[in-house]
């Protein structure tokens, strides 16, 4: 999983990041076609709850129900986000939502065009057991299936590197 955190949306459109992923590096060209099937969303953040980002990440995709969007998007906002930094192991939440289609770009087409996102659940902790639990209720047929989510799929990360925004100009 990369994230990229942006003040606009409008920064992963631009004219300049648009020029750069229509013109990859020798190295990125080589690269590319190993990564297959890959998801690319554009995403705006419906909700966030707790601090940090911690060592371990989950990332669950999935499609709400049309007939019950916003009931399943209250459960989470007013349940789940809430309840996921009190848990023993657990620090942060992020609800996403799909806000627009990625432009195909010539490092898109040396790999397969990407898939999109719809909706997505982020979720960190420092114990990468407590973070795979919460993924596991969740997916369960009792979590999100029984409020509406569809094509739920989840996979977990463990925290490799960060830099901020200071940091990449330096």
């Amino acid at each position: 999983m990369v994230l990229y955190e942006v003040e606009s949306l409008a920064t992963l459109t631009s004219a300049a990041y648009l020029e750069r992923l229509n013109n990859p590096t020798p190295w990125t060209t080589r690269m590319m076609p190993h990564y297959m099937g890959m998801n690319r969303g554009l995403c705006s953040v419906v909700g966030s709850s707790g601090f940090g980002q911690g060592s371990a990440a989950a990332l669950i995709r999935f499609t709400p129900q049309a007939d019950q969007a916003a009931l399943l998007t209250g459960w989470l906002l007013d349940e789940v986000l809430l309840a996921i930094p009190k848990a023993t192991g657990l620090g942060s939440a992020h609800l996403l939502q799909g806000a627009q289609q990625a432009p195909m770009t010539n490092e898109q087409r040396i790999r397969g065009a990407d898939l999109g996102v719809d909706s997505a659940l982020i979720v960190t902790g420092y114990d990468s057991i407590s973070v795979g639990s919460c993924v596991t209720s969740l997916c369960a047929e009792s979590g999100l299936a029984a409020r509406g989510a569809r094509q739920v799929s989840a996979a977990t990360y463990q925290w490799s590197y960060s830099l901020d925004s200071a940091e990449i100009r330096a």
